[in-house]
């Protein structure tokens, strides 16, 4: 898999626009800013006063999220990034399709909404349309060596802790707004399984919440643990909650005589290491490239190209990482 980006062929800047102005939104900016060949015409945000802080530094215009089509109609972009709360997320995007405009959106896919999804990726077949989600663990530099070691050596074991605190956005806290931990965070760690391993199925879940809840008002589950089966035959165990004070963020993938270690290792969006121990010698890779960069080079290479299956994470594939969360939520016979 090469994941490197090409500067633009013709030399001209792509019109980016945002929809979203969170903290997410600045990462991608970052990156993009790194590469260089986006200007940023217009940010949308519920909050004007959000959206006025990251496009007017950049000579962008704001508009407020009910202002979309205006933003669309006056800024004609060609290329839209979308970084909004989960359950906002299905109506942004069925305008951006309406337009033909090719789109990265945040995961998750939506917050409790299990069609609007199929709907989004309905449009984008029917249309040929560049459509990304931004599953950014796909782009780690070291991705490439741990799909070819576990080709020639099939995986028997995948485990995944997301061990963590409660985010703090109010949305991330409602299962309405965010759709739950296993939904909205531990998804980066089954669409991983799913990219490595194969495809998976549910053999049963179980998930926790201590009355009354911790924080007030919050309604998601404390913690969830699944077993998945793998059409490889091999299986899967994924652990999660929001209820500790500090980190474990990892994957362990197990073949014959080697084990795969994947975690985070600091709070920067690069801050990832893979680890091969194959009983004789144990090999780290440190961070490499930050993958926000890596991820938004390929997606617009795929759009200078018009090439819809270059991007990492396509929306019909984030579309099964979606389902495969949902069916674990489904298997604990409560919310996520």
């Amino acid at each position: 898999m090469t994941i490197a980006g090409s500067s633009s062929t013709d030399g001209k800047d792509l019109r980016l626009v945002f929809v979203g102005a969170g903290w997410i939104t600045q990462i991608h900016l970052a990156a993009l800013d790194r590469l260089g060949r986006t200007r940023l015409v217009g940010v949308a945000s519920a909050r004007e006063e959000s959206a006025r802080a990251t496009a007017e530094p950049r000579g962008a215009a704001a508009y407020a999220t009910a202002d979309i089509e205006r933003m669309l109609e006056e800024q004609r972009p060609d290329v839209a990034y979308v970084a909004v709360p989960p359950s906002a997320a299905v109506a942004v995007l069925e305008r951006l399709v309406e337009r033909g405009i090719p789109f990265l959106a945040e995961k998750p896919l939506a917050a409790t909404d299990a069609e609007g999804p199929a709907r989004i990726a309905s449009g984008v077949a029917k249309r040929g349309l560049v459509a990304a989600v931004g599953y950014h663990l796909r782009a780690l530099d070291a991705l490439a060596e741990v799909r070819e070691r576990l080709a020639a050596n099939p995986a028997h074991l995948f485990t995944a802790r997301w061990l963590g605190d409660t985010p703090p956005p109010a949305w991330w806290r409602r299962e309405a707004d965010g759709g739950g931990q296993v939904v909205e965070q531990a998804t980066h760690f089954y669409d991983l399984a799913r990219f490595l391993v194969g495809e998976a199925s549910v053999v049963g879940a179980a998930s926790t919440r201590e009355e009354p809840v911790v924080p007030a008002g919050t309604d998601v589950v404390d913690a969830t643990a699944a077993v998945l089966r793998f059409e490889s035959g091999a299986v899967g165990s994924f652990a999660n909650t929001r209820r500790l004070a500090s980190a474990v963020v990892e994957v362990e993938i197990a073949a014959s005589n080697l084990l795969i270690t994947i975690r985070r290792t600091g709070d920067d969006p690069g801050d990832w290491e893979v680890v091969f121990d194959d009983g004789e010698s144990v090999r780290t890779i440190p961070p490499g490239r930050d993958p926000y960069e890596a991820q938004a080079a390929v997606f617009l290479d795929a759009v200078e190209g018009n090439d819809p299956p270059r991007v990492l994470s396509s929306y019909a594939d984030a579309l099964k990482t979606d389902r495969l969360t949902r069916a674990v939520v489904a298997a604990t016979g409560r919310a996520g």
